[in-house]
């Protein structure tokens, strides 16, 4: 068919295609499709990709383009087929055109690509992608130095994988159950005190003195894993061999059966210290851990720090300080 190239014709063919054409069959041909999520009766949004879509606007006979925020870029569809081909002049966007009079939009709509579903926060892998920490690392200069630990205990503690460290010079201190699998870890910082989501949650921490395979003749139940670390640093009995225990505060009914078996493990007439605060709250942990220890043959000995140092920590960081002023 040949066309002619007056300018009334002209002008009389770029109106014919104002009027019978779409945006949205222009679209549909440039891979765009039809995003019912984000359309409404007078807005209808097309989107060939994320990031990448077309307002539809007057029924299909306008359009605008949501993502320049200089200025405005709207038109009618010979202005969309030229937006849509840069540097497409007037007389091939008509020969484009041409090819879609007749043409009616497919309704195809746009299906996102399913999110990636960004990991559970699961400890086994947290625990896998953090190093443990060493001399001059945040977290080791804030337990030597805050926490008043000394290097010897972090090393065994590290020697024995139950120590990594998090953001902003966080310690964590590794939870197992009794198989010996990581379920979480209790979280210590400068500012931050918490517990690990996921897993099989707070059960045990645990690590032990003496040589490796040693049935324990003590076990030492604390608090939390700085507390128990720090009266292992200051245990005149360390050298025996034994198991120094926190439960990261209270117990679940899960780790208290994780603790009773444990019980199990020492050697028969072996001794279990409750070394927890002189308060209240230390005074709850007694009473449910002395039957519990009785039970398996065992005796209970309570130990706290005097009323003037809050926990056993404390008690080590005020050693500390008289050993530095002497």
């Amino acid at each position: 068919m040949a066309y002619q190239n007056s300018p009334q014709q002209m002008n009389e063919e770029l109106q014919k295609f104002r009027d019978e054409i779409s945006c949205i069959v222009v679209l549909e041909k440039a891979g765009y499709r039809f995003d019912r999520s984000e359309s409404s009766a007078r807005h209808m949004r097309f989107r060939r990709q994320k990031g990448e879509s077309i307002i539809v606007t007057h029924g299909g006979k306008g359009w605008w383009d949501p993502h320049n925020s200089s200025s405005i870029v709207k038109g009618s569809v010979i202005d969309l087929v030229r937006f849509l081909n840069p540097g497409m002049s007037l007389g091939n966007a008509r020969v484009e055109l041409r090819g879609m009079l007749g043409l009616a939009p497919s309704g195809a709509e746009y299906v996102a690509e399913p999110k990636e579903r960004k990991p559970a926060r699961d400890p086994k892998y947290m625990w896998k992608n953090r190093q443990a920490p060493q001399p001059g690392s945040a977290a080791w200069i804030y337990l030597t130095r805050d926490r008043a630990l000394p290097e010897s205990i972090l090393r065994l503690a590290t020697e024995q994988g139950l120590l990594r460290e998090g953001m902003k010079g966080t310690a964590w201190f590794a939870h197992s159950n009794n198989a010996g699998e990581l379920t979480g870890m209790e979280m210590r910082g400068p500012d931050y005190r918490g517990f690990s989501s996921g897993g099989g949650g707070k059960l045990l921490f645990r690590m032990r003195t003496g040589e490796k395979g040693e049935t324990p003749v003590r076990l030492v139940i604390g608090e939390s894993a700085i507390d128990v670390l720090s009266y292992a640093a200051m245990d005149p009995f360390n050298f025996e061999p034994s198991l120094y225990v926190s439960s990261g505060g209270g117990m679940s009914p899960e780790a208290l059966e994780e603790f009773r078996a444990l019980l199990g493990t020492l050697e028969a007439g072996g001794r279990v210290m409750i070394a927890v605060d002189c308060d209240a709250q230390g005074d709850r942990y007694e009473e449910i851990y002395a039957p519990m220890i009785r039970e398996a043959g065992l005796k209970p000995l309570r130990y706290s720090p005097s009323a003037r140092d809050k926990d056993w920590n404390a008690v080590l960081q005020r050693r500390a300080r008289q050993d530095v002023a002497a």
